[in-house]
């Protein structure tokens, strides 16, 4: 039997495979954004996503709810990248992409879109950052990658707050004057609180960032975190993200973490399910010889035991003493 190559097996990226093909399968109509999709193709686009993937069943509220924050980021991303272009991709319905053409040039889209972007810069809610499309937890993972450590809160902070330099010896320019001040908070705040022995680990640095520097979070996400620390509400039904709206918080931290164990247990699955066929076909083979050996000595003739008797008499054995 030939087993897969496990080096270029990424359980994760099989997932987001399956999210992407998902989304589009079922993206023919005109939808702005993903709170205009119904609740019923949200439903089918899940089903769909449970037929190329698996978990335990345990899973399926957080899974169901990963899918639909991750789900909806993709959708925004891919809808920017298309407007941005001007050019139509080759998932989207050619009707599609003239309606939303239509839709973008309207004034109603463009005071939508002036209100965000005032919003990103706003004291509170989000906030502007150099990453484009890029989430600050997809910059955080690359870090991570670059720097062979994970990053520290004011580390990822200023790699997605100040612009791009043309030299390094250019000063830092950040993208609005609040973030210039939150991380020289940050600074001031460790400076003077944080013994020198004490370490600053990303755990603590991100303790730090939202209780004490940013004050917490605004409308369920905190300035600086982006989509790593973003707060929803949830769907309570476990069969994944059904009709029902009702949900429950779960912090983001959490759900990451979660994800992380699930591909975990994917691999471990997999590893366990390699060894289960490897088991299986060694004991075929020992049954197989042990039925072949059976076999040959079934075949094997049999031999006469010696026959005992004697053909002289007791009588010839008696020696007569009499003189």
């Amino acid at each position: 039997m030939i087993e897969p190559d496990r080096s270029s097996w990424h359980p994760a990226k099989d997932a987001a495979r399956a999210l992407k093909e998902c989304v589009r399968k079922f993206y023919t109509q005109a939808y702005h954004s993903w709170s205009e999709i119904s609740n019923s193709i949200h439903q089918a686009m899940f089903n769909n996503f449970k037929t190329m993937c698996t978990w335990e069943s345990r899973y399926n509220l957080v899974i169901g709810t990963t899918f639909e924050r991750k789900a909806s980021t993709r959708l925004s991303s891919w809808l920017k990248s298309v407007r941005d272009s001007g050019e139509r991709l080759g998932w989207m319905l050619p009707h599609v992409f003239a309606e939303l053409g239509l839709y973008w040039n309207t004034d109603k889209f463009k005071a939508i879109s002036d209100q965000a972007k005032m919003a990103r810069g706003s004291l509170k809610g989000g906030s502007l950052h150099t990453g484009g499309a890029k989430t600050v937890r997809t910059i955080a993972r690359e870090m991570e990658k670059e720097l062979g450590r994970t990053p520290i809160e004011p580390e990822v902070f200023k790699k997605t707050h100040v612009r791009k330099k043309e030299n390094e010896s250019d000063p830092d320019v950040w993208v609005e004057e609040r973030a210039g001040r939150t991380l020289n908070d940050f600074n001031k705040y460790v400076a003077e609180n944080l013994d020198s022995s004490v370490q600053l680990t990303p755990e603590l640095s991100t303790q730090i960032w939202k209780e004490k520097v940013v004050g917490g979070t605004h409308k369920g996400r905190c300035y600086g975190l982006g989509s790593r620390n973003d707060v929803r509400r949830l769907q309570s039904d476990l069969k994944g993200i059904g009709s029902s709206r009702q949900a429950e918080a779960l912090d983001g931290v959490q759900i990451a973490a979660m994800s992380d164990q699930i591909t975990k247990l994917t691999a471990a699955l997999a590893e366990s399910e390699r060894k289960r066929v490897a088991e299986q076909q060694s004991m075929s083979e020992t049954v197989q010889q042990i039925k072949e050996q059976v076999m040959n000595l079934a075949r094997r003739p049999t031999t006469s035991a010696p026959d005992d008797t004697d053909d002289e008499s007791d009588e010839d054995d008696y020696v007569d003493l009499t003189p």
